[in-house]
């Protein structure tokens, strides 16, 4: 469907005059022009949305979907399990979420408003189709009326068959899931959290919602805030996607504020928000607990995403993405390592512990990949206190190309149950909606042979003897259940009864009595010390967690968890006890901590370390001199821990916060010389981006002191005492010093840009004697130098540098940096003649386009014409002929891995062979052409993670254009795209930052091949 775009015709409106005046006042009538678009809000919007008209509606335009009942004949499944369908179009169409309720009746939330909210205006988008409307929806049930249901649907005959259904809750604007619990229908209907009252539990809203969160960002529908799900600490969890902001407001909490990829929860009781972990790879969008209370989800990546641990920061996609909410985090958790196929994507991960299925699907994860079409089974490895996991076969695949499964769970009868979007689009880069909004699906998987059991029941109504005797079901399902229950209830009355499950020999049993116990308003001193003591490392986990989320605890209790802490060797328990200091005030934390390292775990553990770091850095704003006292103890120095992740952070964070005179100190505690090395490592990276202008001298002579490898007036330079400069240019001129000392000095003056260093910089450019890294080097200091004369004398040396190729394109990118060295770059090229405009490859031409320059712009086109972008009727059109060359013959896939490999490899990686400057490009839909031809032709339509490319302009005058290697601390690390010297920029030289709209990939890459070429090409890309 392609969205029409009625742009109204002038009207006037005039008054009746006499012929002979209707020339005189002409111009004085009111012309009005009223643009009217469906969901645009200007013409620009507009212009954008219809310029995918003619490079495929990314679905399949020879295909149509496939009858529900013939649909399941192409399923494939190993010997022992068996598929069926349980709902299909038209009773639910596109399915987002799905859950149980304590009836085991099938909650199904149909997002049938998606991709725009109702009502709403696109003002801008972007070429990752982010949008900004023109206003904030108000919450249901004001404002306008969407179009998404959440339906449920009952088995009252107990065959299996959900022939029973009604409509909860209709005219959601989008909505992404639903929950139950506190005699309320939770909603999560992006920007709010909505609670819809349900005391008699029929599942039908007695009353308007409370609006008990909001704050959600809307600007990606396909990243929100997405999966609700009750904790087993009485919490309401859930997720926000990659692409989406959020500043989240509660009544009990300040706002919270941050940027996609974060697992959050809320408190119904104590109305409070927070954020539990952030990051985690590409596009959360889902949320698994498993028997042991760990969190899970997708990540949209090659992966099965992180294990989520309470308070960790996990790997984003910086430019895309943003920042982390903490700048002193110095660091990232990785997702979990996979041992398999790496395919996109997997986004919903469930782990089976049902009570029906086979043993051999026991605690494996079932991963769901909608890109390929099937489910992928998946073991997991312990690999310290994180796990890793292994690809073991699929469980569920077919050839059926709709199939899209987007979410998975366990039922009450064990059952699996897969929710099917059922579309042949999958992806999200066309931003007019031409999804086929009348399809969906839902299945069951179960063991061959065995009958599916259904048993009528209502949780609600059970006794607490019976929930206690829950706690023990083999189906994690009703475990999870009975814990809502005894959360709804808080009756104190159930704990004789748990406290005696809590006893078992069974340590799942005695787990979950332990989140009951909690639930029940059990957890008191006398429980937590006896919890702590227990034999099971999971329940001691749990007991450092739930006494940490009290904020605070008893001198006793305190006591009982410094002494267990000291001892403890379970790994995950240790990032644990990390996580809890983190939440309690400092004069608990930091003894606690100390108890921590004394217990030396693991300095290589993949989360361990940064825990710790996290913990210990969180106390430092509002309590630095305990902070201080801490670093006093000596012992805290013998730790393996303290010399590789805890001292060099510790003066990093001091140094980028201003704290010179606790920076001194730490440095006056030092044992000994290995740590003087961390410390003096961890200022300059305090550093990076700024200069020592206003250190003070105590600090800088005690660093001095300590320091082994710089020159002795090298931090008197950097704090702008320039005594010594004519040492330092003689330094970089004398070719019998060492080549390290002498590049770092070049580095110092290029920040420091003293005009006297100018001639010796330019003159080790110029001379043949110099070694490439020392040209190079010379190069990227002389950017900084605002002058015009650069530019000449560089165009003019250029001839004599360009055959080492690194030099040379060091010199390009100098070049694009300022507009007055382009022109005179120019210059060369076009009349004198003497530079070959053959030197520039597209990527570093393209920046020239970045300067604020009209000049500039039109002589790069001058000079190089294929760096001018295409217009949408130009890629429309050459879409459409390779259209009609592929059609027009056979390709041969075997000469087609020679052109890739020739034209894309470089770049890109397919099968076993090529680059990685751009995605790995063999997971992805291998069989989809009007997908690999739209991203082809138009590079510039999706910018995939990780791959986006950020344009800076300094406040010095330059322009910088380079992937964000990091950004921590106010402190940003850009790398240029195709390699050369990165640039480390504080956030006060920048005066401008954004992401750019322009692949690194030039558009035009199948101009040069002849037709027999593209037919191989995508003969091999389609194979």
């Amino acid at each position: 469907m392609i969205i029409p775009i009625p742009f109204s015709n002038p009207t006037y409106k005039c008054f009746s005059i006499p012929l002979a005046l209707m020339v005189i006042l002409l111009t004085a009538c009111e012309q009005q022009e009223k643009f009217e678009h469906s969901l645009a809000a200007n013409e620009d919007v507009a212009q954008y949305m219809e310029n995918f008209e003619g490079r495929g509606d990314l679905t399949d335009p020879d295909s149509r979907p496939t009858d529900p009942e013939k649909s399941i004949q192409a399923f494939q499944l190993p010997d022992d399990l068996k598929i069926e369908l349980v709902l299909s179009e038209p009773d639910i169409v596109q399915p987002i979420h799905m859950s149980f309720d304590h009836r085991g009746r099938l909650w199904v939330v149909q997002y049938h408003q998606y991709p725009y909210p109702e009502g709403l205006k696109i003002t801008s988008i972007d070429n990752h189709t982010r949008v900004k409307f023109d206003r904030i929806p108000k919450a249901p049930p004001e404002g306008t009326k969407g179009a998404d249901v959440i339906s449920v649907f009952e088995d009252k005959e107990g065959n299996g068959t959900f022939s029973h259904a009604f409509d909860a809750i209709e005219g959601l604007n989008i909505a992404s899931s639903v929950a139950l619990g506190r005699d309320r229908i939770w909603v999560l209907n992006p920007p709010y959290l909505l609670a819809y009252p349900d005391p008699d539990g029929d599942g039908k809203p007695d009353a308007a919602p409370e609006i008990h969160l909001e704050g959600f960002g809307l600007e990606d529908t396909h990243a929100i805030a997405n999966s609700l799900q009750w904790g087993p600490d009485g919490w309401l969890y859930g997720v926000q996607g990659s692409t989406t902001t959020a500043n989240i407001r509660a009544e009990n909490s300040n706002p919270v504020s941050f940027q996609g990829q974060a697992i959050w929860r809320y408190h119904p009781e104590n109305k409070t928000f927070e954020l539990f972990a952030e990051g985690g790879g590409n596009n959360p969008f889902y949320l698994e607990f498993d028997r042991k209370g760990r969190i899970f989800s997708g990540s949209n990546g090659y992966g099965r995403g992180p294990y989520y641990k309470q308070g960790g920061y996990y790997v984003k996609s910086w430019g895309k993405h943003g920042a982390l909410t903490n700048p002193y985090a110095f660091g990232h958790l990785p997702n979990m390592p996979l041992d398999g196929e790496k395919k996109r994507f997997t986004h919903a991960v469930m782990i089976y512990e049902g009570d029906l299925l086979p043993a051999a699907y026991q605690n494996k994860m079932m991963a769901l990949n909608p890109l390929h079409h099937y489910v992928q089974l998946s073991t997991f490895q312990p690999s310290g206190s994180s796990f890793s996991t292994q690809d073991e076969k699929l469980l569920v695949e077919t050839t059926d190309k709709w199939f899209r499964p987007v979410d998975i769970k366990t039922g009450p009868d064990g059952a699996v149950y897969l929710a099917d979007w059922y579309d042949s689009r999958l992806s999200h880069v066309d931003p007019r909606d031409t999804w086929h909004k009348s399809s969906g699906r839902i299945y069951r998987i179960l063991p061959k042979d065995t009958p599916l059991r259904k048993e009528a029941f209502d949780l609600a109504r059970a006794d607490l003897a019976e929930l206690t005797e829950l706690l023990t079901h083999p189906n994690k399902w009703f475990r999870q259940q009975a814990l809502r229950q005894f959360a709804d209830r808080k009756d104190s009355t159930a704990l004789p009864a748990l406290h005696s499950l809590f006893e078992s020999e069974n340590p799942q049993h005695a787990l979950e009595a332990l989140w009951a116990i909690h639930l029940s308003q059990g957890f008191d001193d006398t429980f937590i010390i006896n919890a702590l003591n227990h034999n099971d490392p999971i329940v001691r986990l749990w007991t450092y967690r739930l006494a940490g989320d009290q904020q605070t605890v008893s001198p006793l209790v305190l006591q009982e968890m410094i002494a267990k802490a000291e001892q403890e060797g379970h790994a995950e328990v240790s990032g644990q006890i990390a996580s809890t200091a983190k939440r309690l005030p400092a004069e608990q934390a930091l003894p606690l901590l100390k108890a921590l390292l004394r217990s030396n775990p693991d300095a290589a553990d993949t989360d361990i370390p940064l825990l710790t770091w996290w913990a210990l850095e969180s106390k430092v704003t509002g309590d630095l001199p305990l902070v201080m006292d801490f670093w006093r103890d000596q012992r805290i120095w013998e730790s393996t821990l303290s010399k590789t992740h805890l001292a060099g952070r510790m003066m990093q964070r001091l140094i980028r916060a201003d704290q010179y005179d606790a920076a001194t100190q730490l440095l006056s505690f030092s044992p000994d010389e290995s740590f003087d090395q961390v410390l003096v490592a961890g200022f300059y990276e305090g550093l990076v981006g700024r200069d020592l202008v206003n250190l003070p001298k105590p600090l800088l002579d005690k660093i001095s002191e300590k320091e082994k490898d710089t020159q002795p007036f090298e931090l008197a330079l950097r704090s702008g005492d320039f005594t010594n400069l004519d040492k330092a240019i003689e330094l970089i001129a004398d070719s019998e010093q060492a080549l390290n000392a002498r590049l770092n000095m070049i580095h110092l003056l290029g920040e420091l840009q003293p005009s006297a260093a100018l001639p010796v910089l330019v003159n080790l450019i110029e001379s043949g004697a110099s070694p490439g890294s020392l040209k190079q080097a010379s190069i990227h200091a002389l950017k900084r130098f605002d002058s015009p004369e650069i530019g000449k004398k560089m165009a003019s040396i250029y001839p004599g540098i360009r055959a080492d190729a690194y030099v040379r394109e060091e010199a390009i990118r100098l070049f694009s940096s300022r507009p007055e060295w382009a022109r005179a770059f120019f210059e060369e090229i076009i009349e004198t003649k003497v530079i070959h405009k053959e030197d520039v490859p597209y990527s570093l031409a393209r920046n020239f386009h970045l300067l604020e320059d009209e000049v500039v712009r039109q002589k790069a086109v001058q000079i190089w014409p294929e760096t001018r972008l295409m217009t949408s009727e130009e890629k429309n059109k050459a879409m459409s002929n390779y259209k009609a060359i592929l059609k027009s013959g056979q390709g041969n896939a075997i000469a087609g891995k020679q052109v890739f490999a020739q034209n894309c490899g470089s770049c890109h990686r397919m099968d076993e062979g090529g680059g990685a400057i751009g995605p790995d490009l063999t997971g992805y839909n291998r069989s989809d052409l009007d997908y690999w031809l739209l991203h082809t032709v138009d590079p510039n339509a999706a910018i995939r993670e990780g791959y986006e490319t950020m344009e800076v302009r300094t406040k010095d005058g330059r322009t910088i254009r380079g992937k964000l290697e990091n950004d921590e601390g106010e402190t940003k690390h850009l790398v240029p795209p195709l390699g050369g010297k990165g640039e480390f920029l504080s956030g006060n030289d920048i005066q401008t930052m954004e992401i750019q709209q322009i692949s690194i990939m030039p558009e035009r890459l199948l101009e040069p091949l002849n037709e027999q070429q593209i037919r191989d090409l995508f003969a091999f890309i389609l194979k």
